[in-house]
């Protein structure tokens, strides 16, 4: 009889660890996050730091795995992914594509600096603006950077905005981009980032913008002669989640991705800072002429956009605001 007891004793201990084991395994909350940059990229430092950060906040209970380089697809692609909840986590800097409001803060010369863009887009002007993602079943952790944007070209050196007069360059394909170019006298050519080498190789463009690190990671230092360094539209990345997947955690949880989203902003944007000082120099070496115009003439030359198709469109008040937060 006792051996009875005792082996029903060692069944129920058992049957408890099990299920003690196969509760702990429940509570492992595992997300997919996709980017479409290459690791070499600093959105990846900035994926990875964030993917590290929660699993410390969560004792690893939280465990994201990250897919760059376009693993999962293309930006639009993946925010729709995302939308649908196929992919948990996406990086981003075309959110414009899905909320046009947040087409505002592409504006150009409408941050000072990156640390002003980061106090307003990740502030409330930002939240307020980036809470149109919520009607596409989104959320923004936090508003990342992808850079101020350069102008390359094989004509000439650009000092001044009348060296941009007729220049051929390529813009994505968007209102204010084009408007924007068309303002300081290019020649706007949208087209795709995956067409731009071989329109430059054929003479179909002189040239595009895009920011420093990016025309590295793409090497588009290789077929271009000069750079400009104007940063003249600056790139918000918000890190995006669904908003089914982020409403059905804990509130502690939420917590923790909001923290680690915060610690892997500071850490990107430190992680690119250094990165572009560093190209830079290496984009001398490889032989591009570097300039750094006089900015009051392509200031001036937005200047009447502001006051008219930009404030209809967006909103005296909201760019006012903006103006205001960097003060």
């Amino acid at each position: 009889m006792k051996r009875s007891i005792s082996i029903l004793m060692i069944l129920a201990l058992v049957v408890s660890f099990a299920f003690a084991q196969g509760q702990g395994e429940s509570d492992v909350i595992k997300l997919r996050a996709a980017h479409s940059m290459p690791t070499s990229y600093h959105y990846h430092d900035g994926m990875v730091k964030f993917a590290e950060e929660a699993a410390r906040l969560s004792d690893g209970r939280i465990q994201i795995e990250v897919f760059p380089a376009a693993q999962l697809g293309e930006e639009v692609s993946t925010m729709e992914q995302c939308k649908q909840g196929a992919i948990d986590i996406v990086l981003t800097g075309v959110s414009d594509s899905f909320v046009p409001e947040t087409g505002v803060f592409i504006l150009p010369f409408l941050f000072k600096d990156g640390a002003a863009a980061d106090k307003v887009l990740n502030g409330p002007i930002g939240q307020e603006v980036y809470s149109g993602f919520s009607d596409h079943n989104m959320k923004v952790l936090s508003v990342w950077e992808n850079g101020f944007r350069q102008i390359t070209n094989n004509i000439r050196p650009i000092n001044k905005v009348e060296d941009l007069q007729g220049l051929k360059i390529r813009t994505p394909q968007s209102p204010v981009w084009m408007s924007t170019m068309k303002a300081l006298g290019g020649s706007p050519t949208p087209m795709p980032f995956a067409e731009v080498a071989t329109a430059v190789v054929q003479g179909l463009v002189d040239g595009q913008e895009n920011a420093i690190l990016h025309i590295k990671a793409n090497k588009t230092y290789e077929i271009q002669k000069h750079l400009a360094v104007v940063s003249y539209m600056y790139g918000a990345a918000p890190l995006l989640i669904n908003e089914d997947v982020f409403n059905g955690l804990s509130k502690e949880d939420q917590d923790i991705l909001l923290q680690a989203a915060e610690v892997a902003n500071k850490h990107m944007r430190a992680v690119a800072a250094a990165a572009e000082a560093d190209a830079l120099e290496f984009f001398k070496s490889e032989g591009l002429t570097i300039t750094y115009p006089d900015l009051s003439g392509f200031k001036a030359r937005v200047q009447p956009l502001y006051e008219g198709e930009w404030a209809d469109k967006f909103g005296a008040d909201l760019l006012k605001a903006i103006a205001d937060a960097q003060e």
